[in-house]
């Protein structure tokens, strides 16, 4: 009689139970439904208190967190919703919102596979084969993307090259031009020396002959000869003179 009274009672405790989680998610519905998510998360969350093993808690409670885009909540909740439960139709339906919130999250891979698990357990899930399909369209142009973007390098490495071939041609170039040819500087440097008269500074003016350092010996010997050589000329042209005829001026 005892075990039967103690039998009663527990599953009048777990009946409470039930309806209580029940009418939490109902209320939590109605909330996700008018938009309203953190009230609508607070009554999962109350379910949850309830049951913490409640696929349908955590499953709601991953969409209210999915729809705020809090993301990375939702992955863990989906993620722990497909784990608790057996039943393919919800373990499938988990999946496949989790490959969403990898698909939102530019997971690209994650949710192909998740998709793919998905239509494992529900070959018959439309949406999920859809979703698979956009993936894998997105995958595609990605891959895509992603070549374009390594021939655009390749292609710039391939001009920097050349480039820089080009530039190594014209530096020897220029160079091979140098040994040929005296730099401007050289040039002008070697024409001075043959060129007295070569302009000097920046102002172009002439240079100016220096006088020549005499001793008293060699300026009185300079000078003596200068005597005799002008001697020497007055002394011929008073010969010259001489031996000259005389001009008759006629008278008219």
């Amino acid at each position: 009689m005892k075990a039967f009274i103690i039998t009663y009672i527990l599953i009048s405790f777990t009946g409470v139970i039930f309806a209580q989680e029940n009418l939490e998610l109902y209320r939590g519905n109605k909330s996700f439904e008018k938009g309203d998510y953190e009230s609508a998360k607070g009554h999962y969350q109350n379910a949850l208190s309830d049951n913490p093993n409640s696929f349908k808690g955590t499953y709601n409670m991953a969409n209210a967190n999915y729809k705020e885009e809090n993301l990375e909540d939702a992955l863990a909740q989906y993620q722990q919703a497909a784990a608790s439960t057996d039943n393919n139709l919800e373990k499938s339906a988990a999946l496949h919102n989790l490959g969403n919130a990898y698909l939102k999250s530019n997971k690209i891979d994650e949710s192909i596979k998740t998709y793919k698990d998905a239509l494992r357990l529900n070959p018959n899930a439309d949406d999920t084969r859809y979703n698979l399909a956009y993936a894998q369209k997105l995958k595609k142009q990605q891959e895509q993307q992603q070549e374009q973007q390594e021939q655009n390098k390749d292609q710039e490495n391939e001009e920097k090259e050349d480039n820089k071939d080009k530039q190594e041609k014209e530096d020897k170039k220029d160079g091979d031009q140098e040994k040929d040819e005296p730099k401007s500087d050289d040039k002008g440097d070697k024409e001075s020396k043959n060129n007295p008269e070569e302009k000097d500074g920046e102002e172009g003016e002439p240079k100016e002959p220096k006088p020549l350092n005499l001793s008293p010996r060699e300026a009185e010997q300079m000078l003596e000869a200068a005597k005799n050589e002008d001697q020497k000329i007055q002394l011929m042209l008073r010969q010259q003179q001489q031996t000259q005829p005389k001009k008759i001026e006629k008278d008219w």
